[in-house]
């Protein structure tokens, strides 16, 4: 059988339904309307006048609708609740970086009403406005193993601000470190080792650490170069690195970065007790 034709096939019967999932009303003990309702999403009551025959429980009117039509139910007497959805707002979106607070996805804001256990589906847009700012956050293995990437990087603060002036006029970079947990058996403990954990040769190596802010956003190309250009590499001994853990620290600790980005100092750390920082200003 030709390919196209097999597709083609395949796409109709999903269409139809015949590869969809049946929908399936799996009833417990229903004594009533609200009992059936909750059974499930696709569980439906019919309120017909002697819809039920003698002898039959109350449970028979509860079924998927398909199967409540089938036995003679009218549509207008099944009650199946819906998910519902009303948008709230919907400011159209912005075509450039001018006013204060761009809008860049539509609807802002939508009510659902939705059944437990019913799927919904609802669509956004999303049009980035042109200029918008962009803040870019270098974080940067500093094990051993990176020792000529962080040559690279030295020299890296015109590229990267040339490629961010390309989507906007208002880019920012930070720059962070990290190597690893300074405890075994990430890191050799050794008193020695752990002061420098690099070969005798290298003149240039730094105590490992598992997270360094070190540079807090700039639009500065200068400072970011001389910032990055005092950084020396480190060691660790297991061959991951907590790349993980450093960008954990990142994320949960956000709101030191909040402050760097305005260039509020942050003396002791209360607004992140659960971080193991290092910071550098």
């Amino acid at each position: 059988m030709d390919w196209c034709v097999l597709s083609l096939l395949l796409l109709l019967l999903g269409k139809d339904g015949l590869c969809q999932q049946e929908e399936v009303c799996s009833k417990s003990v229903i004594n009533s309307c609200d009992d059936c309702i909750r059974s499930g999403p696709y569980c439906a009551w019919c309120q017909q006048v002697n819809f039920t025959k003698a002898g039959e429980q109350e449970a028979v009117r509860c079924d998927t609708q398909a199967k409540l039509i089938a036995r003679g139910c009218e549509r207008i007497d099944i009650i199946s609740p819906q998910n519902t959805q009303r948008i709230t707002q919907q400011d159209p979106l912005s075509s450039s970086f001018d006013t204060e607070e761009p809008v860049q996805m539509s609807p802002q804001k939508i009510k659902l009403t939705l059944r437990p256990g019913l799927p919904h589906k609802f669509t956004v847009s999303f049009k980035r406005a042109e200029g918008y700012p962009v803040d870019l956050y270098y974080l940067m293995d500093l094990s051993y193993s990176m020792k000529d990437d962080l040559e690279n990087v030295k020299g890296l603060g015109k590229d990267l601000f040339a490629a961010l002036n390309k989507i906007t006029k208002h880019a920012k970079i930070g720059f962070g470190a990290f190597v690893d947990k300074t405890v075994l058996p990430y890191t050799n403990t050794n008193k020695e080792k752990l002061e420098k954990p690099c070969d005798e040769n290298d003149q240039f190596c730094q105590a490992a650490f598992g997270y360094r802010h070190v540079l807090n956003m700039t639009s500065s190309q200068d400072e970011f170069q001389r910032k990055v250009a005092g950084q020396f590499i480190s060691g660790n001994l297991d061959s991951p690195e907590g790349s993980l853990d450093a960008m954990m620290q990142a994320a949960v600790c956000g709101a030191i970065f909040v402050l760097c980005a305005i260039g509020l100092g942050y003396d002791g750390l209360p607004i992140c007790p659960g971080c193991t920082l290092s910071l550098v200003q």
